[in-house]
């Protein structure tokens, strides 16, 4: 690892090269200067005149819109949105108001041209100087992928370490959000020193090693079953009735740690039972097992799995997953009550469900090449081998090492005298460390580099060298450097046509949010990705490719809310239904239904409505639909009277829309508003109160909306923010259909048990209304005639859609400009339905996605 000396002098130098292009970026912006004229076109100011003065002049300006004194300086940013906002409210015939008479259509066409002339000639003009795009830093889970991709190392995390990136437009990965600071540098600095550790895998070949747990004979299993407390031993098997305290305790494995990083196989043993009062009985449902990894406070699930209901068809789960030092692994019941108490009976006097496990066995690291791939990607075929004073160059430092397992596990320096330290062996250091250098940087870089524009780098090596450092540390410096390096941190983008090497990667943040593979950098390289065949056949090809899951993952997470579906607790006795394994199946569904859309092309209609759901065994259950059983996600047809179907009543959406406790119609229209239609509600006025749902079940929030109208300030937003959430009243916190509000004050007692024994807390209370009027005057009575009403606005689903996918896709908003183009990217597909996947080949070869 390098000095504190040699990180400051790295930081220095990199901080340098940032701060000399955001200069020149900066003085491009500022040189730039709009001509366009202070007074509007003839046109305009015959409408204004005529139709707006008497509603928006400087005494009365309704609205706060005086158009007496608005300017048409369109180079202020105020004005030309505000010239924005009228031209769009004069085209959609809502200026001037209904109520006050008629514009005539050649008026109202003049008006809308001649604004929208200026507008676009204003958008333009700034383009030809600086680019639609602003100078895009890679965000931070970017980042970590092309992390991951350059060293060929899918266990890399260093996302966590960086700090958390802006949003604009919906989105963390827009240029004009991604600001960078010398904090931030520092942070990339530590980031690609700890990924820099874990990718210098130095060292002889770990060997095969195997690890099994008897449950009946060693470790925590054993324990439990002697006490008799909570499990019961079946022949060979340790049948455990509950999970081990909370939710946040699941059953763990103290036997084994992973040595190193690698790909482990893990197997166990298993069924499923029912204990009635001393006698295992076949299980009543299906039990689910996860397999979990847990490192401090972070837990990922490795794999879940259905167990067969009896002892006679036990099975061996088998599968194989990446782990890493540190880790404890852990195995979750997830159908298990983990509050369920036996309190003083005897066990058997005791009925539950349960799990039996025999065995539990991991084997590992599988390796199929050593060195790993990262270090051949670092050194090439340079080898490594034990150091020594005779070596001739400064001893290595002391390799960082975990310490403990699970919530225990730290980051510490190995003890010296129990670790051998290697280094990597030159022949000729300074010739290959000028080689590898540029093979480096061409990748981090995704372009060509000559060896001229990296000369200060590898100086920075060579001076190392120089002092005696080993071959690898002195390489340290000068990977570090590349990887903080502004033509690593950026897209490298110029205003106007992009060029090959700057489309493919645009296409690669796009589709796998990292960097071009191999493939994408030789057409580039060769100047064949601006034929729009290849560019097409080279989108097919990425998103059948494995890491277009991040795409489906990333995009939705962010366009739909899921990143946010932890940040609330459902509570506990409102809703004991809610568990992990729920919460988990809510997010599948959502990333496999967007995947279906995607792999079969699916209109984008299937936002609102569609025949069949991606659900497992738990959402069936929460969808009372029947026939489906197990954690595996799948396409199922809904029966004819489900209330199911589209995006908007999906699990997910219903969580994130919703608070741990009560449903607003005000969130979720605000929402369906703006993630599904593209038409957002203004922020509130300041100065009124929200409405906040009454726990105690004595109003409904209806009733409560219903006054909150009647402030002037307030009713004319709600009736285009209200009638999409009421539609969806109908679904609680946690997605389940209801006619009836849960309550924990006045109610009605519900006579119903969970997990088999635990009684409700919560009552039944006031009904629910999911009846309203649209803003369009439609009438509707229930979520099935509201999906009508939108499914009417098919355009506006696609354009909305559309745009997201074009501001996601190249890192900017939608400008005014840039309508012609998304008006075209329609047109194209208009005609079948706006399709999926068709709509995505139309964004990637569009000028928006080919320029800067």
């Amino acid at each position: 690892m390098p000095s504190s000396n040699d990180e400051k002098m790295n930081l220095r130098y990199v901080t340098r090269l940032v701060v000399l292009l955001l200069a020149v970026f900066a003085f491009a912006v500022l040189s730039f200067e709009r001509t366009i004229a202070q007074d509007p076109p003839a046109a305009i100011r015959e409408v204004i005149t005529a139709t707006c003065l008497d509603c928006h002049d400087s005494g009365s300006a309704e609205g706060n819109l005086d158009l007496e004194n608005l300017t048409f300086d369109l180079s202020a940013s105020k004005n030309f949105a505000q010239w924005v906002k009228i031209h769009d409210r004069v085209a959609a015939g809502e200026m001037p108001p209904a109520d006050y008479g008629e514009l005539p259509d050649d008026w109202r066409g003049e008006f809308t041209r001649h604004a929208a002339e200026a507008l676009t000639s204003v958008n333009l003009a700034e383009r030809r100087t600086t680019g639609r795009v602003q100078y895009r830093r890679i965000n931070r889970i970017e980042y970590e992928n092309t992390l991951r991709d350059l060293f060929g190392a899918a266990h890399l995390d260093v996302a966590g370490i960086l700090p958390a990136d802006n949003s604009a437009h919906g989105f963390d990965n827009i240029g004009a959000a991604l600001d960078l600071s010398y904090v931030q540098m520092a942070r990339y600095l530590q980031a690609a020193n700890e990924a820099l550790d874990r990718a210098m895998v130095l060292g002889p070949k770990p060997e095969l090693q195997t690890w099994r747990l008897e449950a009946l004979h060693n470790g925590r299993l054993s324990k439990v079953a002697r006490k008799g407390k909570e499990a019961v031993v079946i022949d060979q098997y340790v049948g455990l009735l509950r999970q081990p305290n909370t939710a946040q305790t699941p059953w763990w494995f103290s036997k084994f740690s992973p040595p190193v990083d690698g790909h482990y196989r893990l197997r166990m043993k298993a069924f499923g039972f029912y204990w009635d009062r001393g006698k295992v009985k076949p299980a009543g449902e299906t039990h689910v097992v996860s397999f979990q990894a847990r490192f401090g406070s972070n837990v990922r699930t490795l794999a879940s799995f259905d167990l067969p209901r009896t002892r006679e068809e036990a099975t061996v789960l088998d599968f194989t997953t990446l782990l890493k030092p540190g880790e404890q692994l852990q195995v979750r019941l997830e159908t298990l009550d983990d509050r369920t108490k036996r309190g003083d009976m005897k066990l058997e006097d005791y009925s539950a469900p349960g799990v039996a496990i025999e065995w539990l066995e991991v084997a590992g690291p599988l390796i199929e090449t050593w060195p790993p791939q990262s270090y051949t990607r670092l050194f090439g075929g340079l080898p490594s081998e034990p150091w020594t004073e005779e070596s001739g160059v400064k001893e290595p430092p002391l390799p960082t090492v975990v310490n403990g397992s699970g919530k225990r596990a730290k980051f510490e320096p190995a003890k010296r005298n129990k670790t051998i330290l290697y280094h990597v062996v030159s022949e000729t250091p300074k010739e290959d460390a000028a080689r590898l250098i540029v093979s480096f940087a061409t990748r981090a870089f995704r372009r060509p580099v000559q060896a001229a524009e990296i000369a200060d780098i590898v100086s920075m090596v060579h001076a190392k060298l120089d002092q005696q450092y080993c071959f690898q540390e002195a390489m340290r410096v000068g990977f570090q450097a590349v990887l903080c390096s502004p033509e690593f941190l950026f897209l490298q983008e110029q205003p106007g046509r992009l060029d090959s090497h700057a489309l493919a990667s645009r296409l690669s943040y796009f589709l796998w949010n990292s960097m071009p593979d191999g493939q994408l950098m030789d057409l580039a390289a060769d100047n064949q990705l601006g034929n729009p065949d290849v560019l097409r056949s080279q989108t097919e090809r990425m998103l059948a490719d494995p890491r277009s899951v991040r795409f489906v993952e990333d995009f939705t997470g962010q366009w739909l809310g899921l990143r946010e579906i932890t940040t609330t607790q459902p509570d506990e006795d409102l809703y004991p239904e809610f568990d992990q394994l729920l919460l988990d199946s809510m997010v599948a569904e959502t990333h496999a239904y967007f995947t279906k859309m995607l792999e079969e092309n699916l209109s984008l209609t299937h936002l609102v409505d569609s025949d069949f759901v991606m659900i497992n065994g738990r959402l069936a259950e929460l969808y009372e639909i029947p026939g489906v059983d197990g954690v595996t996600i799948r396409a199922v047809e809904l029966p004819a009277d489900s209330v199911r179907g589209g995006l908007l009543t999906q699990a997910s959406v219903l969580k994130v829309t919703a608070n741990g406790t009560t449903t607003s119609p005000v969130v979720r229209g605000a929402w369906v508003l703006d993630r599904i239609l593209g038409r957002p509600a203004p922020p509130p006025p300041a100065n009124v109160a929200a409405v906040e749902p009454d726990l105690r079940g004595t109003t409904t929030i209806r009733q409560q909306l219903s006054q909150h109208r009647d402030v002037a300030a307030c009713g004319r937003c709600h009736q285009r923010i209200d009638p999409p959430g009421f539609a969806l009243e109908s679904f609680d916190v946690i997605g389940g259909y209801r006619d009836r509000y849960r309550s924990l004050g006045e109610g009605d007692t519900v006579d119903a048990t969970f997990k088999g024994t635990r009684p409700v807390r919560y009552k039944l209370g006031l009904s629910v209304d999911c009846s309203g009027v649209a803003s369009s005057g439609e009438i509707f009575n229930d979520i099935d005639d509201f999906r009508q009403i939108l499914l009417k606005q098919e355009d506006q689903l696609a354009r909305s859609l559309s745009e997201k996918l074009i501001v996601y896709a190249t890192g900017a908003g939608i400008d005014f400009a840039d309508r012609r183009a998304v008006d075209e990217i329609l047109r194209q597909t208009k005609g079948e339905n706006y399709p999926l996947r068709s709509l995505i080949h139309a964004v990637v070869q569009s000028d928006l996605f080919r320029t800067k």
